[in-house]
């Protein structure tokens, strides 16, 4: 086709979600990815990025978002055949735990670093993960998943674990068996904890989480 740039195929986009994922596993903190470095890592030009993606900030969003939902998925499938929603939750938490312990870096690329779009985490709140989280809260106090007095509850247990598991990696004084009763009592007090009145502000901003 003419004008179309080289490499502007699926295995283009492809190649290049997967360099631009790469790198933001492997940079340093702080720094930024580069047009030319992903491309070199993705053996394309750049206008190849910009027929995919328009621009840099659009394809760390896609690479991030495509991690993330792999991951949603990944914790999802360690616990969805728990029939019990309490036991459920428990083993989510150990999930995320081991997930992030066993992917460090990938770890920090998806929630401890900046990024330059600033709609990444409400979108991160649309996922299946954090829906799947949603639910099992919902069924544990016998309340609707739409119901926005649990985003508090949800967005507590998720800072929560996501503590846990910074703690996992900076505390070499940390260890399992401590790490596995945090995680109990966290997740008891959850449980026995009576969702709260709505907060405006979450309901305006997550309305699509339902």
């Amino acid at each position: 086709m003419a004008g179309r740039p080289p490499g502007a195929s699926a295995d283009g986009k492809k190649r290049l979600l997967d360099a631009c994922w790469d790198l933001l596993v492997e940079q340093p903190v702080g720094e930024r990815l580069t047009i030319s470095a992903v491309c070199d890592r993705a053996r394309c030009t750049p206008p190849t990025l910009y027929h995919h993606f328009g621009d840099m900030a659009s394809l760390e969003r896609a690479a991030s978002r495509r991690a993330y939902m792999s991951w949603s998925e990944e914790l999802e499938s360690a616990c969805a055949s728990i029939a019990d929603p309490e036991d459920r939750l428990l083993q989510r938490g150990r999930a995320y735990l081991q997930w992030a312990q066993e992917h460090v870096d990938a770890y920090h690329a998806l929630f401890s670093q900046p990024r330059r779009s600033k709609d990444l985490n409400a979108q991160s709140a649309e996922t299946p993960g954090f829906q799947a989280l949603l639910n099992d809260l919902a069924e544990v106090h016998d309340l609707s998943p739409s119901d926005t007095s649990l985003l508090p509850l949800a967005f507590a247990y998720w800072a929560g674990i996501h503590g846990l598991a910074t703690l996992s990696f900076t505390v070499p004084f940390f260890p399992k068996e401590a790490q596995e009763s945090a995680l109990k009592v966290m997740t008891q007090s959850f449980i026995s904890q009576s969702p709260v009145d709505e907060v405006p502000a979450l309901t305006g901003q997550l309305s699509k989480v339902s």
